[in-house]
Order: C-alpha cells, then structure tokens, then sequence
C-alpha cells in the first residue's frame, strides 16, 4: 500500500509555476517537472472553489454533488445561502478512506465545514464560519496545536492595497508560515496513510495582484515599463519551501500530489448579465414606488459596486473583509436595487453566479413564483433566451460578448441537475469575466473589473511524483474529478462505481498498473450530506459578509 500526500495550491496554473521554475526560483516543483508526471487539470464549470473543491472530494461532477456555486438558492424563496459540506451529497475521499481502516489528516481543504469524524484528524478550510470554534476534529486536538504552533488562522488579517502592500505581503508570509508549521506538527504527531493540506491564500494573492504578473495588465503600476513581479515570485518561493519541507517530512516511500482546483488569469471587464436580462425585458422590476426609487438611484450610480469602492478608498476594506465589522450587509437588498424590487409574475429568467455566466429561468414548480411551465414551453423559452444570448454585445463598443452558450445537459448529470442553471454563457474574451454573485451590482452591461485584477481559468495544475511514478510524464486531460479515484488506487482502495472521475494509470509505470489493476466497489451513502439546513442563520450572514467584501458576491 502507497501512502499519498496532496499537497493543494488554490487558483494556481501551470503556465506560472513552469516559467519561474525553469529560472530556478522554484527548486522544489522543478523537479516535479522534471522527475515526475505532470500536466494541466480541468476545473469543473464553473471553475471556482465552491464546485472544484466539492468534486474533488467526492471524484463527482457538481450534478452528483449539488454544489454549483458558493451559494444556493434556497427553496422557495429567490434568496441565497451560502453552501457547506452539508449541502454536498456524495461520500468524501476521507470518508472512503477511513472506513477502508486507513488514517487520514486533513487540513484547510475548502468545503469542508463542518468537519466529519474520520479515522484521523480533520481541520477545516475556507467557508469556515470566521468565528468559529468546532471545525477540528477531534475537537481537542485545536488547543493542542495552538500550544505548540501559536493561534491558528484559517483565514487572512490583510487585503491588499498599493498604500498597505508591505503589511500586506508581511500577513501573507506569516499565514503561509503558520499553515506549513501546522501542517509539519501534524504530520509528525501520529503515523498515517493519507495527508493532505491546502495553501488557499495563493488564491488570493493571485487574483489580487495579478497586474503585477502582466505588464499589459490597465492596472500595472508602471504600465508595463518596470517589471513588478518580484513580490508575487517571492511568496511563491516561500511556497517552494514549504512543499520542501512536507515532502521531506513525509519521506521517500509516499506518493506526491501537487494540484490547484483552477487556473488564474488577466480580468479586465466584468458582465452583469441581470442588466441585459432588464433591457430584453426577460427581469421585469415592481411597479411599486420604492421599486422605481431604487431604480432612479441605481441608474444614476447608487451601486453596490460604487459603495466598494468607496469603501476601499476609505481604507476600510481590510476590516469589512476578514472582521465582518459591516453590519449593513443584511439590509443590502433594502438599499440597492435587488430581487427584492422584481415582479417575479411578469419574468422569465434570472443570473446569479459568478465568472461563466448562469442563466436560470423562472419555472414554475421549481421557483416559488414561476410562469414557465415545464416541458415544451420550457425548452422553447430556453433555445430563445440563448439564441439572444448569442447576439449579446457591449452596448458602448459593439464587441461580442458571449463565446459559447452551453445548455445544462452539456456540463451535468446526476441526480442534482434540476438545480443547476438552465443555460450557461462562457465569455468570448478570456479578459472578460460574468460578475459576481449579486442581484444588480453595477449599473451597466459592461463594466471595468474592480478589486481584483486576475480571476479564474478553467485549467489549474496537477504534478505527481513517487516510487511509482513514471518519469517525464506529460499528463493530457486530466480532470479534477479524476483525482480522488486516483489516489484510491494508488493506495489499494476500490473506487466506487458511482464516481465519474478515473484513475490517472498513465502517470504510473506499466508493472505497476499490470500487477495491481484498478478495484471497484458498489456506491455507499454512508456518511453522506445533503441537507437543506447547511449553516445557521447567523454562520451564513456572518459567511455571506466576508465573501461579499471579498468581491465573490459582487
């Protein structure tokens, strides 16, 4: 049996570790590329954490899990709530793992609050309630760490701004130091068989000072003449280290696997797609005095957008995005233009998600006050909506829009799929990302990106290295899904049948693949979430807050 490490790096590519590899900046993962097999790794649609995360754990695409963004719609109501691994149906790795009498750490994987007893430890990650106390298990087991690594952070005390950048690169080498020397204490404290951990800051930096990476970048503080990269290349070669000193840790008989749920690239504009369903009179809005209020104020810039950034001049950002000190988030929708303002009777679709562009429709049965029925006038309003969104275009440049417009069926299966979108729009520009997860967060079509300068692409990283690990391999099409049955075979466990991922056999050598041919076992649903409940109601505005500071919600 191989014991495996994973080793997670959020929102990182290939294409930006390859280079400053290659320069020597960053040893460790240079001799991934070069010893080992490696290649890029498809994210789920959308590519964000919420989904990515999730069908990594389960080896399931998001029609299996039911996680398609950071939020849901919750049932009978057009109102959304964060989503935690409650919401997730489908066994999780360490799930499988540990019935299997396997031990297993676990530590900072996104989507995984609340934790779940396994054979091992468990420590939670991002969409952690900010508060909390009870996302280790054992739950003992959080003091002892704080007395032998010092208080533990799950997420960030700085966001970045041109004005506090060395207190804020300081705050990023301090977190990344406290995760590694975590990780190593736990590493140490007891024998196991699979260990994971994830650098979820990485994310982070990346989309916020993705200009310093790109000199074609508006927001290059040079424009392009001095080359800014040095900060970003920095943390990433403390990073170097870090994965250094796991592998060292974990020793030479166990198998490595350095991957990133998705890629991250240059944003220039977003696109508010409730805006176009407005103007094509699909979102029809109240005729109601404060409706129409709310509506004068919005065309005249009385924006969530505006109000960030007025918030962000105020230097108040750092304390609105990691101490939820904003208690106003809760009467937004009173405020802005909203859903709250629609006559659900008279539309017929609506957007909500971020980076692809989801379009729902208002179908009745399903949302509380739909008009479309099911079934033929269903599938006729569908090809319409999407022959328009086909011809959409900057009102102010006339560009195209929208590259690819893909129906549900396209991207899901699974028991799930009802909840997914109806219709999903890819961007025609790689520059160009759909905006937030927000009803109305800016007053145009088309608007220039704010806050953070790089956001996700579909392709993140996968490297792998060990005693059974073919040298130099290229991997091609390798999906995130793919990993959980993966590291079950490395380690001698079945797969289930039901998981769509498959086991990477061309990252092994052939004796080993011929001797030791994959397992299978029927689906369990043991220990398997999926409740409508998920965080209470202050975890979930407490959650809702961070990430709409964050930029994730608009």
């Amino acid at each position: 049996m191989t014991r495996v490490l994973v080793i997670g790096l959020d929102g990182v590519p290939l294409n930006l570790i390859k280079p400053w590899a290659e320069a020597g900046k960053l040893p460790t993962l240079k001799g991934f590329l070069d010893q080992g097999a490696t290649g890029l790794l498809q994210s789920t649609i959308p590519p964000t954490s919420g989904p990515a995360w999730s069908s990594f754990i389960t080896g399931k695409n998001p029609g299996k899990t039911g996680i398609f963004d950071f939020l849901h719609r919750r049932r009978g109501t057009y109102t959304f709530y964060p989503n935690d691994a409650r919401r997730r149906a489908g066994r999780s790795l360490w799930g499988i793992l540990s019935a299997e009498g396997k031990r297993v750490g676990v530590l900072n994987v996104p989507m995984s609050y609340p934790v779940e007893p396994v054979n091992g430890f468990m420590i939670s990650g991002w969409m952690t309630p900010y508060m909390a106390r009870d996302f280790v298990h054992p739950p003992e087991l959080l003091d002892e760490l704080e007395k032998h690594v010092g208080p533990y952070r799950v997420y960030p005390t700085e966001t970045f701004s041109e004005r506090r950048k060395e207190a804020y690169f300081q705050a990023s080498h301090q977190l990344l130091e406290m995760r590694t020397q975590a990780a190593l204490y736990l590493m140490r404290r007891e024998p196991w068989d699979f260990f994971m951990v994830v650098f979820f800051d990485t994310d982070r930096v990346l989309h916020q000072l993705w200009h310093y990476l790109d000199p074609e970048h508006p927001w290059h503080p040079s424009n392009g003449a001095v080359d800014k990269s040095e900060p970003v290349w920095r943390y990433f070669q403390h990073l170097d280290t870090s994965i250094g000193q796991l592998i060292e840790e974990a020793g030479d008989d166990v198998l490595v696997i350095i991957m990133s749920d998705h890629g991250m690239g240059s944003c220039h504009n977003m696109i508010i797609l409730n805006n176009w369903l407005l103007q094509a009179g699909l979102l029809q809005l109240k005729d109601a005095p404060l409706a129409k209020i709310k509506r004068r104020l919005f065309d005249w810039g009385f924006t969530l957008r505006n109000a960030h950034q007025l918030v962000d001049r105020l230097g108040l950002a750092k304390h609105a995005e990691y101490k939820a000190l904003y208690s106003v988030d809760a009467i937004l929708k009173s405020i802005f233009l909203s859903f709250h303002d629609v006559d659900w009777s008279r539309s017929w679709a609506y957007s909500f998600g971020r980076d692809v562009g989801p379009i729902y429709l208002n179908v009745k049965g399903r949302e509380p006050q739909g008009i479309i029925n099911p079934g033929r006038e269903y599938e006729e309003v569908r090809r319409e909506i999407a022959a328009l969104a086909k011809d959409l275009t900057d009102p102010e440049t006339g560009r195209r829009l929208v590259g690819r417009v893909l129906y549900k069926e396209e991207i899901y299966s699974g028991p799930y799929l009802e909840e997914a979108p109806d219709l999903v729009l890819l961007p025609a520009a790689e520059t160009d990302k759909f905006y937030g997860l927000a009803d109305f967060g800016a007053n145009r079509i088309v608007q220039p990106m704010y806050r953070y300068s790089g956001m996700h692409r579909e392709h993140g990283l996968i490297m792998m290295r060990g005693p059974q690990v073919r040298r130099g391999t290229q991997l091609v099409g390798a999906h995130i899904v793919d990993l959980a049955p993966t590291i079950l075979y490395a380690m001698g466990v079945p797969i289930p049948e039901d998981m769509d991922g498959r086991p990477l056999l061309e990252a092994f050598e052939e004796e080993t693949v011929r001797e030791a041919p994959p397992m299978s076992m029927a689906p369990s649903a043991l220990f398997q979430w999926r409740s409508e409940v998920g965080y209470t109601v202050e975890e979930a505005g407490e959650i809702e807050r961070r990430l709409r500071q964050m930029g994730y919600l608009g």
